[in-house]
């Protein structure tokens, strides 16, 4: 029985050492290998070391010349873009007298609007010279300097035009408002006009041609006791969107043709 016993012992001990065997083996190697690695890696470190300055330096340098290539390219699609819209403008108005500019500025005021183009009398821009975009009249000049101009928008408070209705042919006046909207006043209580006229130039004064298209009517209101018309225009052109126009010599210099 005893004997029986020391041999049934024997074997478990035999056992768990086979079983026991594999992964034993495994620690020791790990044990015995990792002082090697980290030898390994600290003379790697030592090796690398004197160069990280200049790693430094290099990636600087890419980082530098990673935002020039960025800003290089966002100057290309704008320049892209501006000559895109410069030629959409001198296609639409063929006046070998046009001359696309920039606006550069913007006055601060709420209630003026009025801007400011990065061409001047070196350039050829007029005083009294008109604004124009693909979709109609922006405006027109007030001030000439050597290398920029500043422009009055129709929607300015002070700006005044004489214009009509391009179906009925009434005339009046349309003033600006300091808004997005202009007013057209002057018009009897009678006035054929109705929403969704068109508002052009009625050509007088001397300052714009005939038939430039101005804007649309968006609102009428007819007062008896006053005995007249009051009209809403909306321009044609989004002025606070604007980034180029069309500058043109005053009428008596210059013939349009109507966007």
């Amino acid at each position: 029985v005893h004997r029986f016993k020391a041999f049934l012992l024997v074997s478990v001990l035999l056992g768990l050492a086979v079983l026991l065997r594999q992964p034993l083996q495994g620690m020791t190697l790990t044990v015995v290998r990792f002082p090697l690695v980290v030898v390994e890696s600290l003379l790697g470190i030592f090796v690398q070391f004197p160069r990280l300055p200049h790693l430094a330096r290099q990636n600087t340098t890419l980082q530098q010349e990673l935002a020039s290539r960025q800003l290089e390219l966002v100057r290309l699609r704008e320049t892209l873009r501006h000559l895109t819209q410069a030629n959409k403008l001198t296609h639409t108005v063929q006046d070998p007298q046009g001359l696309v500019a920039s606006i550069i500025g913007r006055t601060v005021i709420p209630t003026q609007h009025t801007v400011t183009l990065d061409r001047g009398s070196r350039d050829g821009v007029m005083r009294h010279g008109l604004l124009l975009d693909v979709n109609g009249l922006v405006g027109y000049i007030l001030e000439v300097h050597p290398q920029t101009s500043f422009a009055m928008l129709l929607t300015d408070p002070n700006s005044r035009l004489a214009c009509l209705v391009e179906r009925s042919r009434e005339t009046g006046l349309l003033v600006g408002t300091g808004e997005s909207l202009c007013r057209l006043i002057y018009l009897d209580l009678e006035a054929d006009v109705v929403e969704g006229d068109r508002i052009v130039t009625a050509g007088l004064g001397g300052l714009f041609p005939k038939g430039i298209l101005i804007g649309t009517v968006v609102k009428v209101i007819r007062n008896e006791r006053k005995a007249q018309t009051m009209v809403w225009v909306r321009p044609s052109v989004k002025l606070n969107q604007l980034e180029e126009v069309l500058c043109l010599p005053p009428a008596e210099q210059s013939i349009v043709h109507s966007p």
